[in-house]
Formats: C-alpha cells, sequence, structure tokens
C-alpha cells in the first residue's frame, strides 16, 4: 500500500444531542470540542439523530418536537383557505335599464371549388 494517502483517524465521541446517549469510536471527523474518556482526549461531535433518538430504532414518535411545526403548518392552511375562499355574489342589478346586446349570428365560410 503506498504511504500517506490515509486520512488520519481520530478518537471521537458523537453526542446525541437528543437523547444524551455517546458513542465512542474512531473517525476521520473532528471538532474544536473535546472531552477526556478513561483519561483519553475524543473529540466531541454532535448528531441530531442517532440509533438511541431516531424513531425507526426506538419504535416512539418524537411529537413534542413536532408539534410547535404542526401547529404553524394547521395556521399557515387555515389563512391560504380564508384567503381563497370565494366571495359571495352580489345581486345583479335588473336589466331592463339597459338595452340588451343582440346576439351575433355564426357565420359560415364557403369552401372555394
Amino acid at each position: 500500500m503506498k504511504d500517506n494517502i490515509h486520512p488520519k483517524l481520530n478518537k471521537v465521541v458523537f453526542l446525541d444531542v437528543m437523547s444524551g446517549a455517546e458513542f465512542v469510536t474512531t473517525s476521520t471527523l473532528h471538532s474544536e470540542e473535546t472531552k477526556k474518556i478513561d483519561g483519553v482526549e475524543h473529540f466531541v461531535i454532535r448528531v441530531e439523530a442517532s440509533s438511541a433518538s431516531h424513531p425507526f430504532y426506538t419504535g416512539k414518535r418524537r411529537n413534542e418536537v413536532r408539534n410547535d411545526q404542526v401547529a404553524k403548518f394547521m395556521a399557515k392552511v387555515a389563512k391560504a383557505q380564508e384567503k381563497n375562499k370565494p366571495k359571495e355574489a352580489k345581486p345583479k342589478a335588473e336589466a331592463s335599464d339597459k338595452a340588451e346586446k343582440p346576439a351575433k349570428k355564426a357565420t359560415a365560410k364557403k369552401k372555394k371549388a
């Protein structure tokens, strides 16, 4: 194998911000934040979802996080429905005041022989 072509492996701890779970491993990632585990410095990589918090793996729904988003969406839908509501038709005035125009007759074009 060629020398000096592989990336440097770092000791890292992945921190799940939703559940607080920590996963200690090695990775090519690094960060400014470090944490000492068993006397060894590890880079801290924060992740939003992992197997500890993802609904697919836990079987739980994260309704408490999504409720605010659902409420905002429902407010947008209600506002759009109000805006797109058909306006009530006003009764038409009597046509006796205005003389109606006669309808134009459609003329058929003659074919040239």
